[in-house]
């Protein structure tokens, strides 16, 4: 589950999140947005607040049309 899904699914806010996980808001928006990827840290920690609904996976993937990571 993307962690955008995740935070709409569960009406969490992006600020509370990133409360919850010990970032910034704006680092929490970048995330779910594909625009960076989560240090190891904020990794786990993404992890761990989700429940594991949210894996590694889901915050790094590849699109299959341009093999870009985002």
């Amino acid at each position: 589950m993307k962690l955008d899904d995740y935070l709409k699914a569960n009406s969490i806010s992006g600020a509370d999140f990133a409360k919850t996980i010990g970032v910034d808001a704006a680092t929490v928006f970048r995330i779910r947005t594909g625009r960076v990827f989560p240090h190891r840290r904020t990794m786990q920690a993404i992890i761990i607040a989700t429940g594991g609904q949210v894996s590694a996976n889901d915050l790094i993937y590849v699109n299959d049309e341009t093999g870009d990571q985002n």
